[in-house]
């Protein structure tokens, strides 16, 4: 289907220019050269979009909002049945250009301005893949860091809820690509057993913080990408068809060579490691994910961190010496209908429920202070309407409840409600 769609939009491109290029060449062996060459095509895409209603303690003056969260469209080109291309674009919040946020918990009521090069439009993936045997591929350039049950549920349309897991986004860069290499493969005739391993560019210790631990070390603020420090990362599932996988993954690697400036003298490693599962029984589907990280010499990465210039645009609060998490979600089919195709017009409802726990600071080095509003728990009741299979309607409420209270917070108060509406596609 999918070749099918870019073999009818570039013919009719080309349709005008039919007549003078036929008349030069063969009609049969042009014909055919073009056919061929746009089967090895493949596009896809999706996207989603959001609409944010806001009722925080810890911030009422915070307005609501929407959210053109991201649109990607993929291409891959298959030289040979061995030998493919895959590439990812991603357009984020609806653009590209410079932006201004407003931060009130982590510079203390400053503005943060992004310039958004690299940030809101990006290469996503860019990766050539080698198909060594049926049960081996060997991929290579910039590809996603097998990690989590992101890994598995990185577009709109794989995960229930209107946003993806609060303990995963708020701990690990979102959508995780680096630069790399990988294996891949399976063990055993039956295939249950599907591995990866690989070594890709490590992240960047300037941009940890208090509030997010490592999600803002993935590289993406400037045109060339430090590689003084690589890290390992891998990953273990068993698979049962779609009605059961579970694994575990990990990743390590220094951060120190990846800095701006060579200005850390000391190494700064960081291990995380992580257990997931997922259960479905077509009405029911349980998932869930542990998540635990360390960072080596965190006080006196924390300590240069603050010297930073203000022109670097991180940051530049105290770092944790480890952070935790864990969630389980709960998917309940109200409408059994398995059989729901990207054509079909039966409807499916479900009902969602989720709970979250994060701590990017679950403890600290020296003299580092342990802020306890780092450590949240939150509560996500939703409903998904799979108007298609591709196409799905989404509604969520979550009350967030975090560990103290921020300056700005309305008498004392400790908890976040945020409804959220939106829609999700994939084609």
């Amino acid at each position: 289907m999918k070749f099918r769609l870019v073999t009818v939009a570039l013919l009719l491109l080309l349709w005008p220019l039919s007549g003078p290029l036929f008349a030069q060449v063969s009609d049969t062996s042009y014909t055919h050269n073009l056919l061929h060459q746009l089967e090895k095509l493949e596009l896809e895409g999706f996207g989603s979009f959001n609409y944010y209603h806001f009722d925080w303690q810890t911030d009422s003056s915070k307005r609501d909002a929407i959210d053109n969260e991201r649109f990607i469209l993929g291409l891959k080109y298959h030289w040979t049945p061995k030998i493919r291309l895959t590439t990812e674009i991603e357009f984020e919040h609806g653009g590209t250009g410079s932006s201004v946020e407003f931060d009130r918990f982590e510079e203390f009521g400053e503005f943060e301005f992004d310039i958004s090069k690299g940030g809101e439009v990006l290469v996503e993936q860019m990766n050539i893949s080698f198909d060594l045997n049926p049960n081996l591929t060997l991929t290579a350039g910039r590809l996603k860091v097998p990690f989590g049950l992101s890994f598995i549920r990185s577009e709109p349309t794989d995960y229930p809820t209107a946003t993806m897991s609060e303990m995963e986004t708020q701990i690990l860069p979102t959508n995780w690509t680096e630069n790399g290499i990988m294996l891949s493969g399976k063990i055993g005739s039956a295939t249950h057993w599907i591995w990866q391993a690989g070594l890709v560019n490590g992240l960047d210790g300037s941009a940890f913080n208090s509030a997010n631990w490592i999600k803002r070390g993935n590289q993406q603020r400037f045109e060339l990408v430090n590689a003084e420090n690589f890290a390992v990362c891998g990953r273990l599932d068993y698979q049962s068809g779609d009605r059961l996988l579970i694994g575990v993954s990990g990743y390590a690697g220094n951060t120190s060579g990846n800095r701006p400036k060579p200005d850390l003298k000391s190494d700064a490693y960081v291990a995380i490691g992580d257990f997931h599962a997922t259960y479905n029984t077509g009405r029911l589907q349980l998932n869930t994910m542990f998540l635990y990280g360390a960072l080596s010499n965190s006080e006196t990465l924390s300590d240069q961190n603050r010297n930073l210039s203000n022109n670097l645009n991180v940051k530049r609060t105290p770092v944790a010496a480890s952070a935790i998490g864990a969630y389980g979600e709960i998917v309940y089919r109200l409408t059994n209908n398995p059989n729901t195709t990207a054509s079909s017009t039966k409807p499916s409802l479900s009902l969602v429920a989720r709970i979250d726990y994060y701590d990017t600071m679950h403890s600290t080095q020296g003299e580092i202070f342990n802020n306890p509003r780092w450590e949240r728990t939150s509560y996500t009741i939703g409903g998904l309407l799979k108007v298609i299979e591709d196409v799905h309607l989404k509604a969520q409420y979550t009350l967030r409840d975090v560990g103290a209270p921020a300056p700005t917070s309305l008498n004392g108060g400790t908890k976040e409600n945020t409804f959220v509406l939106g829609f999700a596609f994939e084609f």
